[in-house]
Formats: structure tokens, C-alpha cells, sequence
């Protein structure tokens, strides 16, 4: 029985069009913009999971592809959850009067960071003339200066009677001079000069010089007593001005603390504080009296500037939890920054130059990362890991990670980190992270999947013109006719390659609203028609389509022979689709195939010379198995045939083009020609089944544009795998083309479908005995075979005397007794 010729499709197939009248209302002013995430339920289950789970590492890695509004979404969602959280707490740096190079983070209740920075400054300011006034005033001098005087005076007492105990002495006398006192040698207490001391006899020298030693001696005790006397002196003035510095410092500092009893940080910050300004009381007093605690300020700073303090973070009350998206994540705009200044040729940092990063601000609310631009930077996704592992904030100089020698710097005290990340990236990005990086999986339990597409439904569609609604509202554009959010809708579906799907990339999505509104407010017209959309498709296409319109006229000029007409064995249309950037197209590939006697097999060209990619070389294997499964049953399949894909001269990958080369060689081993204006997309499998493949939309209309370059002659198409129908979206102009019977699509499940289509004749079916009827396509090939297997059996043996060639042929399959002769003759 003759099975019937494949059909070709319906226009209506080609495309699963939107009917206007379904949507339910006539413009989209009619409707209330979307506020809401569409598409996505499922992965927005997952970041609101991963939002209320409170154990550590329950961060968020969120997949998809760019454009499918997966930052909007979770941004949205943050924000409306962050407005009713608590606002978290200030943070603020002081120094640490008890280690200088480990500046302290004090927790502030929310907004109160500036006022304890004002307070503080505000005391700085009246110490600044209070306490100067205090130890300049006339009391404080006159206890001063009775301090000194009376040392003074002690200090005298005690050289005057040294200098009449030697007074007793006549060999020795006390003589001041301008380096001080120092004990001389004498005559009746009288110095004398070198030259009379020279003149004395020996012995009496000898006892001078003894004398002046042991008084040396005793003058040494005197001096020491009176330097330890202007020791005590100076300790009690002092302590003097320790005592009237801590009556003024202790006033302003009582007002001070009453204000902020309420937080224990910061008053045991500010006693310390009062501590430091009483030991240090001379820098007020204008006096350069050295610091009793070490100070990373130097001489020429402010004496005041370890006082003040450094307000990393400040929250405004009442405005929930931080959301922060940070679109540049360096290691320093991520987790802060200690800047440097230049003193005396060195670099110098202080507390007072921390400043804040990102991972600060959100601090008590949420951060969010793309995933990508995280691990550019390898520091900054290190020092991320490090923050999370631990629970807090460590701000270090980046010299720390990659320097191989200690450095001094300054280490501040961490600050608790109380924070939900949400990393956003394409799903290579989890998958290597999670294989390669044992962190990972500890840190970001909860994956949010989010769909390059949705299922196309009512909902879905009413989604679709909420949000066209809510574009047109925020960005100002003309308000969408019914029909025009239709074609709106349609497009969504080509971009998703499905009928039954529609594409959550909202960014495309949103693109083609503005452009759309942009010529329809070129027109100056208040709503955007179905002809607006069309031409924002059209022009979209033509700004990015140059390199598929060189390649269309290269075809056109004939420069890329694509021949789409007539019949020739051997030789079959498959179609690849190349990509320039964010547009695809395909491009007609000749298939030619040549098969002739030997048991090379099926040499692939492209696969030898190793433009196969492996892909490729599985579709041409398969190819083999599905011939050897199909003539090799009860002869070997004697053959060799190569195959060549003709003008391509870049690498070839994929098995879309398996069945095409099949066609191809089977045809060229039957000697059956094949239909030049039909051309084939599919992949093979071992039974001859025409498996779906990607990108069937781009080759059907790439194929169609070709023909219509050279001629189109109305009996030309393309053969589809039949699975493949529902990814049919095609544009207006191939439907228009198939209605008017210019263009065909044929979809088939078998490769024994295709023969009709393609050569006009049967395949061909085994009979009862096994064989192929001799006027189909498989029986014409599989005599061939038959004649190769059984002339490469007999090649080079003599003919027979009484037969021809062609007897010995037809009688090759005689009992092999026949071939026992010529064996022994050999």
C-alpha cells in the first residue's frame, strides 16, 4: 500500500496568533499597571524562603537569564519587605585609648550617630576656652608659681649650706659658672688659677685633689636631691593642673554622659575620653606637653581629632531595613576603605579616615550583588566570604591579602553583621561556584531558579498588558491598543521559541514598548497601534540584522552558491544558524554526498579535517548505525561514501544537520535526485526517528529569505522534525508566503516520510521475504549495496568460462563450493 504524501502546514500553524477581542479591553489606560512579579512563582517562593529562614547561611543565589527581570523582582520585593522592618542601629569608630591602632565600633541607636558626634564636638569646643581659661587664670598661676618658687628656694637652702660646709674647708671652695655649680680648688677659700695650683708642692696638691673629689661626691648627692625636688615640683603643678582640668573636664563631661546613659558603649567611651583630656590638659593649655597615651595623629593635627567621632553609618529613623544594590562591588566600595594621608613623607591613617562600604550600609537589611561582577574582583568575593563565614564586618587594609610580609596598619574592631545577600547571576555562574568553590553551597543555601519563560495562558497574557500598562505609566509613552499588545504578546512568544510559552526576559519586553511608543508619539498619536509595533520589530531587526544582509546578498550575487531549484542525487539543503551578537539568522549549507564501492564507511570531510564539532561527529556515527541497521542485515554493508558541507569553512556543531546527510547519502547511493528547493533541519536516531532540534523558527525564515534572493518558484519548503511544530513563531512575511502557496513547511516524525517530499518517491518497506520493492528509494539502494557487497567479494577473481561478469555477479550467490576452485588457483 502507497502511504500518502506528508501535508504541509496550515498558515494558521505557524504561529499561535492573539485575539484581540480576548484581552477585554481596548486600550491599556483601561487597566491597572502591574505592581506585581508574573512568570516567576516559583522561584519567588524560594527568595521569600531564603528571606525568612533566620539561620546563617541562608543566603540567596538567584539564576536566570539577563532581562527576565529577576533584579527588578527581588528588588521590589526587598524594598516592600524592608519598609515595615526595624531600622537597624548607627555605627560609629572612636578611638582606643587603650590600643591606638584599634579603632572601637560603637552601636548607636538608630539616627543618634551625628548627635553623639555633635555632643562630642560641642564639648571640644567649650574645652577648647574653658579649660585654657582655667589654667591660665590668676589662681592657677599664683599656686603654680608658689610651687616653683618654693622649690626654688629649697634648692637654694640646700646649696648655700653646702657652700658653707665647705667653707670650713681651705682647700676647696664652690664656684658658679654659667654651665653650673662645680667644686674648685682653693687657698683660703679663694679659687686658684693652674699656675699657683702647678707651684704647690706635690703633697699638698695631692691633698687638694682628694678634698675637691670627696666634696664632688657629697655636691653629686646635693644635685641630685635638688633635681628630684624640681621633679616632685613639677609632678605637683601637674597634679595641679590635673585637679583644675578634671573640675572643668568633669562639669562638661556630667552634661555630656546624661544624654546618652541609655547606651553603656558609649558612656565608658566618654569616660575614657575625660581620662585622656585631664593627662593631657597642657595640649589646651597651648602648652606642647607630650601625650601620655600613644596617638596615630601627628604634631601638626588637631591635638582634639582623637576625640571626635566617625560616623560610618546612619540610618533615618523610620524608614525600615536598608536595601542596598551595589552595582560596582570592589573590595573597597563592598567592605570599606581606610584611607591614607602624607606625614612627614610617610603614609599615616586614622580612625577618622574608615569609611563606609556597602556591606555597612545594608547592614540589618539586605544586600544585593551581581554574581558576575562579584568575582571580577576576587578580593572583594573572598572578604564577602570571610564577612558572612563569620558574622562580621572586617574592615583590613587589601595589602593584608596579597602582601607576603606583615604590615603595620590600623585594625579596627569588627562590627556584627546582621545581613541577607542575594547574589544574582546566570545559572554557569551557581554551577561552576558551586563545583569549585567549597564555600559556596555553605553560604548560599537557597537557589531562586528563575524561568526564561512562562506557560501562555489567559493570566499570562492579561500580565503581559498589565505590565505594557505600568511601562506606559512610569515612562510617560502613549497608552497600547488592544491589537498592538496582541502583537505584543506574539512577540514574546517567538522570543521564548514556543507557542505554548511566553518570555519573562521583560527587559526585551520592555524595550519593545518604548520604541513602539516612541513612533507613535513620533506621529503625534495618543495610543500606540498594531502598525507602531510592527515597525518597532521591523527596525529593531534592520539596526542589527547587517551581517545577515551581507550574507543574503552574497547569495543574491551568487558569491554563496544556494541553487534552491531543480533535481540532483546526492546533493540536499541542511540549514545552520549563526549568530552575530543579539541577533540570529541561519544560512542554507549544501550537503553533497558521493558514494561509491570499498569499506571506508562514511567519511565526514568536516570531521577528518576537524571542523566537527563532537556533536556533529555523533550525528554522522548515528547515520552510520541507523544504514547498517537498514541494508547490512544479511550482506556486509560494503560502501564508501563521503560527505562534505560545501562553502562552510568555519566549524561545524550540532546534529540538526544528521538527517539531511542522510538523505544525501542515501540518495547518492540509489542514484535518486532530490528536490534542491526543499531543505531539511532535523537530528537521526539509530531507528530513524527525526528528533527536534533548536532554532527551527530562524531556519525556516533563513531559508525562505535565500530562496527568495534567487527565485521563488512555489514549490519550495522546508522539512521540520514534527515535534518541533509548536516551536513555529514565525513572521508575517513566511505565513503570507505559505498562505499564497509560495512557501511550504512539512513536518514528518520518520525519516521514510521525507522521500515524498523530497524525491517524490516511496521509501520503500521490507516484504514478506525481506527485500525492498524495486521502485522505491530503499530498494534501489539496497541493490546497489547488494551489487558492491557481492563485486567487492568477487574483485579480482577470473571470470568463469561461459559467463560474463554480470553472470558471475548474478550467480554470486551460488553454494560456495563454486568458489573452491578459484581459491586454490589463487
Amino acid at each position: 500500500m502507497t502511504a500518502p504524501k506528508p501535508s504541509s502546514l496550515e498558515p494558521e500553524k505557524l504561529r499561535r496568533t492573539c485575539d484581540p477581542a480576548s484581552l477585554g479591553f481596548k486600550t491599556t489606560a483601561q487597566l491597572e499597571p502591574l505592581n506585581e512579579s508574573i512568570g516567576q512563582d516559583q522561584a519567588m517562593r524560594a527568595v521569600h524562603f531564603g528571606l525568612e529562614v533566620g539561620h546563617i547561611g541562608y543566603n540567596i543565589f538567584a539564576t536566570g537569564l539577563p532581562g527576565s527581570g529577576r533584579t527588578t523582582m527581588i528588588r521590589q520585593l526587598l524594598e516592600a519587605r524592608a519598609a515595615d522592618e526595624p531600622t537597624p542601629p548607627d555605627w560609629c569608630y572612636v578611638f582606643n585609648f587603650d590600643a591606638p591602632r584599634e579603632p572601637l565600633a560603637l552601636e548607636i541607636p538608630t539616627s543618634r550617630g551625628p548627635n553623639l558626634r555633635d555632643d562630642i564636638n560641642n564639648m571640644l569646643q567649650e574645652l577648647k576656652t574653658s579649660l585654657p581659661r582655667a589654667l591660665q587664670s590668676e589662681e592657677f598661676r599664683k599656686q603654680r608659681d608658689d610651687v616653683a618658687e618654693a622649690a626654688m628656694e629649697n634648692q637654694r637652702d640646700m646649696i648655700e649650706d653646702f657652700q658653707r660646709q665647705m667653707e670650713k674647708e681651705h682647700n676647696v671652695t664652690l664656684v658658679q659658672t654659667p654651665a653650673g655649680y662645680v667644686v674648685a680648688p682653693a687657698m683660703g677659700n679663694e679659687p686658684i688659677d693652674e699656675n699657683r695650683f702647678a707651684a704647690l708642692p706635690e703633697a699638698e696638691q695631692e691633698e687638694i685633689m682628694t678634698k675637691r673629689r670627696e666634696m664632688e661626691k657629697a655636691f653629686a648627692e646635693v644635685q641630685r636631691q635638688a633635681r628630684e625636688m624640681e621633679r616632685n615640683a613639677q609632678r605637683r603643678v601637674i597634679d595641679l593642673q590635673h585637679s583644675v582640668a578634671h573640675n572643668v573636664v568633669a562639669h562638661l563631661v556630667g552634661e555630656l554622659k546624661a544624654g546618652w546613659e541609655d547606651v553603656p558603649a558609649v558612656v565608658r567611651h566618654i569616660n575614657k575620653l575625660a581620662e585622656d583630656i585631664v593627662k593631657n590638659a597642657g595640649y589646651f593649655a597651648g602648652e606642647n606637653e607630650e601625650s601620655s597615651s600613644e596617638s596615630p595623629f601627628g604634631e601638626a593635627e588637631d591635638p582634639m581629632a582623637k576625640y571626635r567621632v566617625n560616623v560610618m553609618v546612619c540610618n533615618n529613623p523610620d524608614s525600615g531595613a536598608p536595601v542596598v544594590l551595589e552595582e560596582n562591588p570592589t573590595y573597597h566600595n563592598l567592605i570599606g576603605r581606610i584611607e591614607h594621608r602624607v606625614q612627614f613623607g610617610t603614609m599615616a591613617a586614622d580612625f577618622s579616615q574608615i569609611t563606609a562600604g556597602a556591606i555597612h550600609r545594608a547592614n540589618g537589611g539586605y544586600l544585593v550583588l551581581e554574581a558576575a561582577d562579584l568575582l571580577q574582583k576576587p578580593i572583594a568575593w573572598t572578604a564577602l566570604k570571610n564577612a558572612l563565614r563569620t558574622s562580621a564586618i572586617r574592615l583590613e587594609e587589601i595589602i593584608e591579602y596579597t602582601s607576603l610580609v606583615a604590615t603595620t596598619t590600623l585594625k579596627p574592631q569588627p562590627i556584627p553583621l546582621r545581613c541577607r545577600v542575594v547574589l544574582i547571576g546566570e545559572p554557569y555562574t551557581y554551577y561552576w561556584l558551586h563545583a569549585y568553590d567549597r564555600d559556596f553551597s555553605e553560604l548560599f543555601k537557597v537557589k531562586a531558579d528563575f524561568s526564561p519563560y512562562m506557560d501562555r495562558n489567559p493570566e499570562a497574557e492579561r500580565g503581559y498588558a498589565e505590565f505594557i500598562a505600568a511601562r506606559c505609566e512610569e515612562e510617560a509613552l502613549p497608552s497600547f491598543e488592544a491589537d498592538a499588545v496582541a502583537r505584543v504578546i506574539e512577540f514574546g512568544s517567538r522570543l521564548s521559541d514556543n507557542q505554548d510559552h511566553l518570555s519573562t526576559q521583560f527587559g526585551f519586553i520592555g524595550d519593545l514598548v518604548r520604541e513602539a511608543g516612541f513612533f507613535a508619539q513620533n506621529e503625534q498619536r495618543d495610543v500606540v497601534s498594531l502598525a507602531d509595533v510592527k515597525l518597532a520589530i521591523r527596525e529593531r531587526e534592520q539596526r542589527v540584522n547587517r551581517p545577515e544582509r551581507e550574507l543574503l546578498k552574497m547569495i543574491e550575487d551568487n558569491t554563496l552558491a544556494v541553487e534552491p531549484r531543480g533535481m540532483k542525487v546526492g546533493q540536499l539543503y541542511g540549514l545552520a544558524v549563526l549568530s552575530a551578537a543579539e541577533h540570529s539568522f541561519a544560512r542554507p549549507i549544501k550537503i553533497e554526498c558521493s558514494a561509491f564501492m570499498g569499506t571506508s564507511g562514511v567519511v565526514d570531510i568536516e570531521r577528518e579535517v576537524r571542523l566537527g564539532g563532537p556533536l556533529h561527529n555523533k550525528g554522522v556515527l548515528v547515520l552510520s548505525g541507523y544504514l547498517g541497521d537498514l541494508f547490512a542485515q544479511d550482506h556486509p554493508l560494503i560502501m564508501s561514501a563521503s560527505l562534505s558541507f560545501d562553502q562552510l569553512y568555519e566549524e561545524v556543531e550540532g546534529d540538526s544537520a544528521s538527517a539531511a546527510e542522510l538523505y544525501a547519502l542515501v540518495s547518492a547511493v540509489a542514484e535518486v535526485p532530490l528536490n534542491q528547493g526543499i531543505a531539511i533541519t532535523g537530528a537521526l536516531n539509530q531507528n530513524g526517528d527525526i528528533q527536534p532540534i533548536g532554532g527551527v523558527t530562524t531556519k525556516i525564515e533563513g531559508f525562505y529569505r535565500a530562496c527568495k534572493r534567487r527565485v521563488l518558484t512555489g514549490d519550495q519548503g522546508v522539512i521540520i522534525p514534527e515535534r518541533n511544530m509548536k516551536n513555529l513563531v514565525l513572521g508575517d512575511e513566511v505565513i503570507d508566503a505559505v498562505r499564497e502557496g509560495q512557501f511550504h513547511i512539512w513536518p514528518i516524525r520518520q525519516v521514510e516520510e521525507g522521500w515524498q517530499i523530497l524525491a517524490g518517491m516511496q521509501a520503500g518497506a521490507r516484504d514478506a521475504d525481506g527485500k525492498f520493492p524495486a521502485d522505491t528509494v530503499y530498494g534501489k539502494a539496497s541493490a546497489k549495496l547488494w551489487e558492491w557487497a557481492h563485486g567487492w567479494r568477487n574483485f579480482g577473481k577470473p571470470v568463469r568460462e561461459g559467463r560474463s561478469a554480470e553472470g558471475e555477479v548474478a550467480g554470486a550467490e551460488d553454494d560456495e563450493r563454486k568458489d573452491e576452485p578459484l581459491k586454490k588457483e589463487e
